[in-house]
């Protein structure tokens, strides 16, 4: 079941035991599905994300949502306003930030999601499909803590289809570029791709998953 959270957030504590971190902000959690919801303003919360997570969305004006950013450990991220929504794909631990006390950090962090922006738009410009996706999981293996030179393991938190529309691709060339990079042994999944109509299925009914992918560490991701 996924739990739709407002701006005015389900909170969760969880006690810190170190008494060196006593004066430290408190941790929250968002449960993994959970659904933060649109608000009409534009100053919601800001989360500072320590563990876990966020994967952003744009509704389009048929109600599609399309991917805009993954938002990992380190990053902040600020509550979606209309038309936007965020779901917590890997359970997530963070701490709500002070729009006061925290300026600096609030500031330095939107100038790296707006030159993420930039890159983004370059690399749906300037890339092949292999290029793109090769990129996008170099992204999220260096966010959620996964090795990308190494053998590493990344809990990949997009369906196919998500990452094809972030992309500007189809789900089928998606499918196509992961084969070829398991045949380069560039990567290796757990299990295999589920057929696109059933993924489909899955996301229009919030229940997504998380497919390992591991990184063989002797292959050509064609960067």
């Amino acid at each position: 079941m996924n739990l739709m959270v407002s701006p005015e957030r389900r909170v969760v504590s969880r006690p810190i035991e170190d008494n060196r971190r006593k004066n430290a902000a408190a941790m929250e959690i968002f449960p993994i599905g959970t659904i933060l919801m649109a608000s009409d303003r534009a100053d919601g919360p800001v989360y500072h994300i320590h563990e876990g997570c966020i994967v952003h969305s744009r509704l389009t004006a048929n109600g599609f949502a399309q991917v805009v950013d993954v938002y990992g450990p380190g990053r902040i991220f600020v509550h979606p306003s209309k038309p936007s929504l965020a779901e917590v794909r890997i359970e997530c631990r963070y701490e709500v930030l002070s729009l006061r006390k925290h300026a600096r950090m609030i500031h330095e962090a939107l100038v790296e999601n707006l030159d993420r922006s930039h890159r983004h738009v370059a690399l749906l410009c300037g890339k092949t499909a292999v290029q793109r996706i090769a990129t996008i999981l170099m992204d999220l293996a260096l966010q959620l803590g996964a090795d990308p030179i190494s053998r590493g393991t990344l809990s990949l938190p997009l369906t196919r289809t998500e990452i094809g529309d972030w992309l500007g691709l189809r789900g089928e060339t998606v499918s196509r570029v992961f084969s070829l990079l398991i045949r380069q042994r560039a990567i290796s999944l757990d299990s295999p791709l589920p057929p696109l109509r059933q993924e489909l299925a899955n996301a229009f009914l919030h229940r997504r998953w998380c497919r390992p992918v591991h990184w063989q560490g002797d292959g050509d991701l064609g960067m």
